[in-house]
């Protein structure tokens, strides 16, 4: 008999929508879905600095919603936070004699440079990329961590993890590799986070608008005007694509392999070179 606290609850949290996929352990394996009504998105989230960037009661919506199909308490929490609510950045140096805390250092004190004063209301994680020459930083919004660490505690919830949706990208289909140079984005509605990769690590990155936020085609790949929209978004990537290739000092650029992730490849229209895959699904 699997035991309850194997249930296992994955939450995907993005600016105007939440979603859930929950596996129960006890006393059967079952698997529940759920997902809160979204908010139109009609503009760029640019919430003020120690304001909760999602809407709580959306967040509280969706787990109530799954409690009443199965039980929380005991469950292990991972939670997926969209691109556009973290601010991302890469140093370069000699990192290979450094220990994990003066990395961390290294880390926080780049955010700082980046965000000054706000930089106090956000949590740092790094990820050192092969080589050890390159140091990936994620600064996610400290509301945002303790609005998710409340909704854990209240619902009897273990919150395991909290990482970007690039991360879940990342894994899904860049892990491992290590051949030619590589330009890789990740989008999630209009924002694009667009990485450049050489010998499997992440060497700049990209984040911002890659569609018009306020356009109906942005939101509704139907709508007309979408063939436009697309357009001018698959020409920001190749433009985008192009200044990270550039600052990288990457030779041979047409060699590069183009992917991007989106969550419905039929609709993210790019340039020839570029290959489209679906996001990965949210699966506990």
């Amino acid at each position: 008999m699997s035991l309850l606290w194997n249930s296992a609850l994955r939450l995907r949290v993005e600016p105007r929508s939440v979603s859930a996929a929950m596996r129960t352990g006890w006393p059967a394996q079952r698997r529940f879905a759920a997902m809160a009504g979204s908010m139109a998105r009609l503009a760029p989230a640019t919430p003020l600095a120690g304001a909760t960037p999602i809407d709580p009661d959306l967040l509280e919506s969706v787990l109530l919603e799954l409690a009443v199909e199965a039980p929380l308490r005991g469950a292990r929490m991972h939670v997926e936070v969209a691109d556009e609510l973290v601010h991302f950045d890469v140093v370069e140096g000699d990192f290979a004699a450094q220990s994990d805390r003066q990395l961390q250092s290294i880390a926080v004190a780049c955010v700082a440079e980046l965000l000054g004063d706000a930089a106090a209301g956000h949590d740092v994680r790094w990820s050192l990329q092969a080589g050890e020459r390159h140091l990936l930083i994620a600064a996610l919004p400290r509301s945002l961590v303790d609005l998710l660490e409340a909704a854990a505690a209240r619902h009897g919830v273990v919150l395991k993890s909290v990482q970007p949706a690039f991360a879940t990208s990342w894994n899904a289909f860049m892990r491992g590799r290590d051949d030619a140079p590589a330009v890789f984005a990740s989008t999630s509605g209009w924002h694009a986070l667009v990485s450049c990769v050489v010998d499997g690590a992440v060497r700049a990155v990209s984040s911002g608008p890659w569609q018009d936020s306020g356009s109906a085609a942005a939101n509704d790949a139907k709508a007309t005007g979408f063939a436009a929209s697309a357009d001018r978004g698959a020409a920001r990537l190749d433009e985008r694509a192009a200044r990270l290739i550039a600052s990288a000092g990457i030779a041979g650029a047409r060699d590069a392999g183009f992917l991007v992730v989106g969550a419905d490849p039929s609709a993210v229209a790019t340039s020839p070179g570029w290959t489209a895959v679906a996001a990965p699904e949210l699966a506990p």
